[in-house]
């Protein structure tokens, strides 16, 4: 299966998950701020805290793996898993909302 990260930006926050397929060819204006809202709720509710705080700070606020892992007291290695269930868990629930 072919995965295509999420890198939200200044420049592409609009776009919350991959190109291929997850909207369908759809720019619906709507579509967009419902499942922006959808994945917010979702970050703050069912993400645990540490998955939380390393989503957060590796693509909204820029920071590497390693920079998060020090700031934790943890293993790189150890964010990199939390920001991949976090990733899993967040497409996973999105998937829900898609048609």
């Amino acid at each position: 299966m072919k995965r295509e990260f999420i890198h939200i930006t200044d420049n592409n926050k609009h776009r919350l998950m991959s190109d291929s397929g997850f909207w369908h060819g759809s720019t619906n204006k709507n579509s967009r701020d419902k499942m922006k809202k959808i994945l917010s709720m979702a970050v703050l509710n069912e993400l645990t805290e540490r998955q939380r705080i390393c989503i957060v700070d590796y693509y909204l606020n820029g920071k590497k793996e390693k920079e998060i892992a020090k700031e934790l007291g943890v293993n790189s290695s150890t964010v990199s898993r939390h920001i991949m269930k976090a990733r899993d868990k967040l497409r996973h629930i999105a998937s829900y909302y898609v048609n």
